[in-house]
């Protein structure tokens, strides 16, 4: 059986840690059963290790987007960064500066009016589970209107209207203060909720409240269980049980049989991925196997051929990012969806 690094990325790496041998050598680790699962699954797995200075791992502390920036990009393996000089307070001395060019090249952050991004700023539930539903494509059910014109003015208040989509909210009528939330970040709280990210502190979910380490780590433990980062074949036998994040080239799924989320991180190749014959009743979601060329004269960024090839029995197929070249055409899927600048193959519908 092929070794499978199976994590639960939880903490934030943003400071030089000194190694620590199991969770229970910190000295100040959370009461709550879930973050301790969280934190030791982090720990097992060579996540975290803690604060050197004095051997703690602060659950406490609130999340700042420099800090959320490393955990996204390394969630997802990025390794390109996008061009953030324009942005007035991050510079290329920050220690975060990697991690905040990855975060905008990856679409995770942008920047505001003002040119800035922010990055000391502690980051609020509602505006965490915005990254990560954009991030990990994290949306509740919705239906489809091809004309905006026929979704019905009367929709009743469990459901939301944006665009040439109608979502189901209803799973955040379980929260006492779901008024509280944004209208902006209503899909993307009821993303995270749906997709079992979150299930509130006391019947509420805070949306404006600062979320600290502990419960972003428990959000992560409860989005993505599983990180394939060794090459090899993977099939029904020994493919990892809960959403499976591969972040590594040279994986081949050969009969795939799962009822969780697959997603392909951004570090995954164009060709350096094998999918045949994949049986999921979830969802393929592909941000990685793309390889642009850009030429050193014009700028103009070139694409060769298909940089995933799947064959198999899908629920929805789901490209969410831009220039990926996959072919389906052997896939059936009863959903597909891909952002705008994506060429994608279409297989047929079930």
């Amino acid at each position: 059986m092929n070794k499978i690094k199976i994590s639960a990325l939880a903490l934030s790496l943003a400071l030089t840690f000194a190694p620590v041998a199991q969770a229970a050598d910190f000295t100040d680790m959370p009461t709550d059963p879930r973050a301790v699962t969280a934190i030791e699954n982090a720990v097992k797995n060579g996540l975290i290790s803690g604060y050197a200075e004095d051997n703690t791992v602060r659950p406490d502390n609130n999340i700042k987007r420099s800090e959320m920036a490393v955990i996204i990009s390394q969630a997802c393996k990025v390794t390109k960064e996008g061009d953030i000089s324009k942005f007035v307070d991050v510079s290329e001395d920050d220690w975060f500066y990697s991690a905040m060019a990855k975060a905008y090249e990856m679409g995770a952050f942008a920047g505001d009016d003002k040119n800035q991004m922010n990055p000391n700023n502690n980051i609020t539930f509602q505006e965490c589970f915005t990254v990560l539903s954009q991030v990990f494509d994290l949306i509740p059910k919705y239906q489809y209107y091809p004309r905006p014109n026929e979704i019905p003015a009367d929709l009743p208040a469990d459901k939301l209207a944006i665009e040439k989509r109608v979502y189901d909210i209803s799973c955040l009528d379980a929260f006492a203060d779901k008024d509280q939330i944004a209208s902006w970040a209503l899909p993307y709280v009821a993303g995270v909720v749906y997709r079992g990210g979150w299930d509130g502190i006391d019947g509420n979910l805070t949306p404006t409240d600062y979320i600290t380490r502990a419960q972003f780590s428990i959000v992560m433990d409860n989005l993505i269980k599983n990180y394939i980062d060794e090459p090899g074949e993977y099939t029904a036998e020994n493919f990892p049980k809960g959403t499976t994040m591969i972040r590594c080239n040279g994986v081949v799924l050969n009969d795939v049989e799962t009822d969780s989320d697959i997603y392909v991180g951004d570090s995954v190749e164009a060709g350096h991925l094998t999918v045949n014959n994949i049986n999921t009743t979830a969802r393929f979601i592909v941000r990685g196997c793309t390889t642009p060329i850009k030429d050193p004269d014009t700028g103009v960024l070139t694409y060769g051929d298909e940089g995933l090839v799947v064959t198999g029995s899908i629920n929805e197929y789901r490209v969410i990012r831009p220039y990926i070249n996959s072919n389906i055409s052997g896939a059936t899927y009863d959903v597909f969806y891909s952002i705008p600048k994506t060429f994608t193959s279409l297989g047929r519908i079930n």
